[in-house]
């Protein structure tokens, strides 16, 4: 593992992202979106029009595919903040649709690098999950990125919110088996913890019981 050509990356992005945000300040937009699709180009050959256009067509976690878990993460996160100042920037252009693929592909960035991450602090200038979120809170999200979000807050304990995302996907696509059974599969895993772990999540044992034989019927 080499640590230090992380710490590079880390150097790296932190004197990209203030380049960019120097340039979106001044308004020089194209200047600032040059540089992200050079950075890009520089963490995977691809700039960000290619690699949002991948969004929804292939996994994303493919772009770092053969590298030691570290440097992917770090790739992963660094990609994600680099689309998501794209994604401002089209905002400010009022380019709704190129911001909304941008905010989309560094959800799905980010997540995936997220999932497999083992707690340890991130880069300051790594994105929220929540903040990402919020940028898309207009728009629909698609089912692969919900399944990455369901996966994402049951990690982190937060079973009301992974509940939900189930059953939305559920009410948008009713006979997806995949859906289903991974919904029951969650359900299966929960009511293996604790009381207090459910309770902490705002997901009782009556409750996830009930949804658990809601899906089992669904089911049949």
């Amino acid at each position: 593992m080499d640590k230090v050509q992380i710490m590079r990356q880390i150097e790296f992005m932190v004197e990209v992202l203030q380049q960019v945000t120097g340039l979106a300040r001044e308004k020089r937009y194209q200047a600032a979106m040059s540089l992200i699709d050079e950075s890009l180009d520089k963490l995977f050959g691809l700039n960000g029009t290619l690699i949002t256009g991948l969004f929804g067509r292939e996994p994303l976690s493919q772009l770092t595919f053969g590298e030691e878990a570290d440097l992917s993460q770090a790739k992963l996160i660094a990609a994600a903040a680099l689309l998501k100042e794209a994604g401002e920037i089209q905002t400010e252009q009022g380019e709704e649709v190129e911001s909304f693929r941008s905010f989309l592909t560094a959800l799905e960035l980010l997540l995936t690098a997220l999932l497999n991450h083992d707690n340890s602090p991130l880069p300051e200038y790594a994105p929220e999950v929540d903040e990402l979120m919020e940028m898309l809170a207009d728009w629909h999200l698609p089912t692969h990125l919900n399944k990455l979000l369901l996966r994402y807050t049951h990690k982190l304990g937060r079973l009301d919110e992974a509940e939900n995302l189930l059953f939305e996907m559920i009410e948008q696509e009713p006979e997806d088996e995949e859906i289903l059974q991974i919904g029951i599969t969650f359900y299966q895993l929960i009511l293996e913890e604790s009381d207090a772990y459910l309770e902490a999540g705002n997901l009782p044992r009556a409750e996830a019981e009930d949804g658990l034989a809601e899906l089992l019927a669904h089911r049949k």
